[in-house]
């Protein structure tokens, strides 16, 4: 069954089904017809026993019968038409009379048969189906027996002929079936060959190919509508991945002529130490830049689709940020920025990773300065908010222009892309995935020229 098409494997398994259900509804038909004959012959003995129970008279326990007319009847002189068959027994078992139509055969007497039970037979080779009836006097004393018999060759007839009908009929109904099932399994299945037709155009360099979506809205039409899904999602991937290679090795490609073209400078003539000095400081804060870009990018290959790097702690926010607000001491001196910071009277503790939150919120304290003008203002403000604390930074720098709001997480985009403002516009993707997978809600609200003010949202739990 491993080497059936998919097609033929639909109308094998629904031939299987289909012929447990016509071999279960064939033999209940056999079964009824047979029921419903058995139950005919039953009621013509039940008449005849009536009928022959009237002729009998039982005078001192002596079995006499009636004269009548029934002997003479065709049905009780022949064996060709329906005939029924009689006999009258003693108590003994010995014959008292019988129809003329046995002639020398006798039916079957059984003195420990089971009255009134209904019973099949063969008499002179001859199917019948036969009754014992005890035959009592006034004080319902067992003084004979009563035996009746009807041929059943004509319902043996009716049932072999309907057996080999249904043994017949059934392969030839499955085989049919099966065919039909298998033409309709492949009209039910060509949406899949659509899909497999256009998903073999699909390539690296072709994601515009789209399936063809059904007319009904079935569950070939949600395949076809989750698959198309996908190859939205992989192509957009794709672009992430072509625009962030083509960003990456612009951002690696200047340092780096920058680092060349300074050192071919410096060998072309002897220098004096002074130049040599300045030079070497000037090659080594590029390389530093260099590595900050490689470990910006190692953060986000990282972190990029897993969490299980993630180390649970108890974290205090306020220690957090002075910790950051130390480590970007240099900038903020050098700038003489002011820091306006309104911390909680208690320390708030927090569930979550310590390295993570630090990065974010370093991140975001370091654009604060960096886009603020020389002697600006930054605001930390912290406060309560239901089962959340709420963290904003606020800065009166330059500002993002509205129309670049939408863009800021995306990584090497700088609004604000001037000389004196170092950077590779890593720090908000960094941001967005880090608070992604922290549960943090990240809000930024921005005015060019005005300043800007990050707001985030920090589940204490």
């Amino acid at each position: 069954m491993q080497n059936f098409s998919f097609r033929n494997r639909i109308a094998l398994n629904y031939i299987i089904t289909t012929a447990l259900l016509i071999g279960l509804v064939f033999v209940t038909i056999y079964m009824v017809v047979e029921y419903n004959v058995s139950n005919h012959l039953n009621k013509d003995l039940q008449r005849e026993v009536e009928r022959h129970s009237q002729e009998i008279e039982v005078r001192n326990g002596t079995i006499t019968l009636k004269r009548h007319k029934e002997w003479m009847e065709r049905e009780h002189n022949t064996v060709g038409v329906d005939p029924v068959f009689i006999e009258f027994l003693d108590i003994n078992g010995n014959l008292i009379d019988k129809s003329p139509n046995l002639k020398s055969s006798n039916l079957l007497y059984n003195p420990n048969q089971e009255d009134n039970v209904f019973f099949n037979g063969e008499l002179a080779e001859k199917r019948i189906r036969q009754v014992q009836v005890p035959i009592q006097n006034e004080n319902g004393t067992r003084v004979g027996h009563l035996l009746v018999a009807v041929a059943r060759e004509g319902s043996e007839v009716v049932l072999e002929a309907l057996r080999h009908i249904l043994l017949f009929t059934y392969p030839i109904i499955l085989i049919i079936l099966f065919f039909v099932a298998r033409f309709i399994a492949g009209r039910s299945i060509k949406p899949i060959n659509h899909i497999i037709d256009t998903s073999n155009k699909i390539t690296r360099d072709n994601l515009t190919e789209r399936i063809p979506l059904p007319h009904n809205k079935d569950e070939l039409y949600v395949l076809s509508d989750t698959i198309n899904q996908l190859l939205n999602r992989i192509e957009k991937t794709i672009e992430r991945e072509k625009s962030f290679t083509s960003y990456a090795s612009h951002e690696f490609r200047t340092p780096l002529a920058v680092l060349k073209g300074t050192l071919e400078v410096l060998i072309r003539k002897p220098r004096s130490p002074e130049e040599y000095e300045e030079k070497v400081t000037y090659c080594i804060k590029e390389i530093d830049r260099l590595n900050h870009l490689v470990d910006d990018l190692l953060i986000l290959t990282r972190f990029e689709n897993q969490k299980q790097s993630l180390h649970i702690d108890t974290v205090k926010i306020d220690s957090v940020i002075k910790d950051a607000l130390k480590y970007l001491s240099a900038n903020i001196q050098q700038k003489n920025i002011d820091i306006d910071y309104l911390s909680f009277s208690y320390d708030i503790d927090i569930q979550t990773d310590k390295y993570l939150f630090t990065t974010v919120l370093s991140n975001i304290l370091s654009n604060a300065i960096k886009y603020s003008h020389s002697k600006g203002r930054v605001g930390i403000q912290l406060q309560k908010e239901n089962n959340a604390i709420i963290c904003e930074v606020k800065d009166a720098g330059i500002g993002i222009p509205e129309k670049d709001m939408e863009k800021i997480f995306d990584k090497f985009y700088r609004s604000a892309d001037r000389a004196e403002i170092k950077g590779f516009g890593l720090g908000l993707s960094i941001v967005k995935r880090f608070c992604s997978l922290l549960n943090i809600e990240v809000e930024f609200f921005s005015r060019e020229g005005i300043g800007t003010t990050v707001r985030l949202r920090i589940p204490q739990s």
